[in-house]
């Protein structure tokens, strides 16, 4: 009878851990505080309506203060799916929760702009720190392109890290942006020097070209040799002796078809050595910042745009800038962007291809492994068939378009073809956008001017009647809000 007693009591104590509805907010078993639902945790973006939804579900759990279930989020646009949708309504906000140990950059365009903007239109409490890729072909001064997202100097701090040996060139063009104005002091261009304390034989062997790919310069295997003796002889203490390396590499009796290209390779890399690192070099005459110090609620822009920097070298730099921007996340909450990936991240490149993988482990060419683990999608207006045969495999609400359809997503690209500027379509299967009721289950997608009119005229719209769904394999067509900062991407037209 004792083992029957003891074997209800763990039963129930079992009870009080499950539950039915995976949407309801619950209070912890360990200190009553509010749980956060999943949903509401894995929602990138949300509207207004469901916002309003989810918290007062939040609220009616507990008689305490109201819960954060939104701590930082930031206005996107409104839906512009139907002419009879009223913004105020429709309004979408972009979710920037940070869990625990793993960052995700939802959607970085808009979240780079309103990590740190004291603006009505968002929250961020924890503002983040930004780190931006870009690269572009260099094929003269005049015609060098710079990163956009520097024109969010003007109301945000910007750095831009640039290649040493296009110091002078790439200063002039930034700080000379059109139509930056007063703002150009926010914005500062330094020289990208790799620290010398944080290099490691892993760094060590994406620079000097180290990968699995069958064809590998000459010199590779003399390099990878001295690398694990330096490894065995390091024994796992922190720090990297390059002048040792250096050293040992000048006393091989390599072949002149090993000497060039492994001569060019260290050129290339000891560029990006803070003057007097290496033996003979004038030494700085002051001490400069550490320039792998990302603040919060900054942003820091890597253009290694010049003409001795290929897109090989560039991504190789870049899998090096990941793993330091990386380092003291602790501190602050990380969000990466790629600007023109299409120019350095080459299906054909073994350096592309460890940039790649490396992103793929954090958390997108572009490749389509990226595309996949996209949770937030945005397509604004192109014409080309190609681009859209290219994505709509990875896209659910286009999968879902195709079938439905039975004309090949003709119906999908049409609607991006005809989108007005400033407009786009957005995927995202776990942004709550629509509401529906809780008895009986009656979808609202299309009725939410319904419920406003039965909320304004009856007063009988009750928020806890009603819980937040899901968009699923579907697409919502949005409008973006204006832009706060400087445009710097504005079409230049000839007159």
């Amino acid at each position: 009878m004792s083992s029957l007693l003891e074997f209800s009591t763990e039963v129930a104590s079992h009870t009080k851990l499950l539950s039915l509805d995976d949407n309801a907010a619950s209070k912890s078993p360990e200190n009553g505080d509010i749980q956060v639902p999943e949903p509401v945790i894995i929602a990138p973006i949300f509207s207004s309506l469901a916002g309003t939804i989810v918290a007062a579900h939040a609220e009616d759990v507990t008689k305490g203060p109201k819960p954060q279930m939104f701590p930082d989020y930031g206005l996107l646009g409104h839906r512009v799916d139907s002419s009879e949708r009223l913004p105020d309504v429709n309004s979408l906000i972009l979710h920037l929760r940070q869990p625990g140990k793993r960052q995700e950059p939802h959607a970085l365009m808009p979240t780079r702009e309103f990590s740190r903007l004291p603006f009505a239109c968002g929250k961020a409490g924890s503002p983040l720190a930004g780190l931006v890729f870009h690269y572009d072909e260099f094929s003269a001064f005049s015609s060098a392109q710079a990163c956009e997202a520097a024109y969010l100097s003007s109301n945000i701090p910007v750095r831009v890290l640039v290649s040493p040996t296009n110091f002078e060139a790439m200063k002039n063009i930034y700080t000379k942006l059109p139509g930056l104005g007063k703002a150009a002091g926010r914005l500062t261009v330094e020289p990208l020097y790799l620290p010398q304390n944080d290099l490691t034989i892993s760094i060590m062997k994406t620079l000097m070209g180290v990968n699995n790919k069958k064809e590998q310069p000459l010199y590779i295997e003399v390099v990878m040799k001295i690398l694990r003796d330096m490894a065995l002889a390091n024994q796992g203490r922190e720090g990297f002796d390059y002048p040792t390396f250096r050293r040992r590499l000048d006393q091989e009796d390599f072949m002149n078809g090993q000497q060039i290209p492994l001569n060019m390779r260290l050129d290339v890399l000891e560029s990006f050595f803070a003057p007097g690192v290496l033996k003979g070099q004038k030494k700085p005459q002051a001490k400069v910042r550490n320039p792998w110090k990302f603040d919060k609620g900054k942003l820091t822009i890597i253009d290694l745009s010049g003409p001795f920097v290929g897109p090989d070298d560039a991504c190789a730099l870049y899998t090096i800038c990941i793993s330091l921007f990386l380092k003291d996340r602790h501190e602050a909450g990380r969000i990466l962007a790629l600007d023109e990936a299409h120019k350095f991240l080459r299906a054909t490149s073994a350096e592309a291809v460890g940039l790649t993988d490396t992103l793929l482990s954090i958390e997108p060419t572009i490749s389509p492994n990226l595309l996949d683990l996209c949770n937030v999608t945005i397509i604004h207006r192109f014409t080309s068939p190609a681009w859209f045969k290219a994505i709509k495999a990875h896209i659910a609400g286009a999968v879902t378009d195709d079938c439905k359809e039975g004309a090949g997503g003709a119906d999908l690209f049409r609607q991006i073809v005809c989108l007005t500027t400033g407009e786009a379509l957005l995927f995202c299967p776990t942004a709550l956008l629509d509401i529906c009721t809780l008895k009986p289950q009656r979808a609202l997608e299309d009725s939410l001017l319904e419920l406003l009119h039965e909320a304004k005229d009856d007063n009988v719209f009750n928020p806890i009647d009603h819980e937040a769904v899901q968009l699923g394999p579907s697409w919502a067509r949005i409008r973006v809000r204006q832009r706060l900062t400087a445009d710097g991407g504005r079409s230049i037209i000839i007159k």
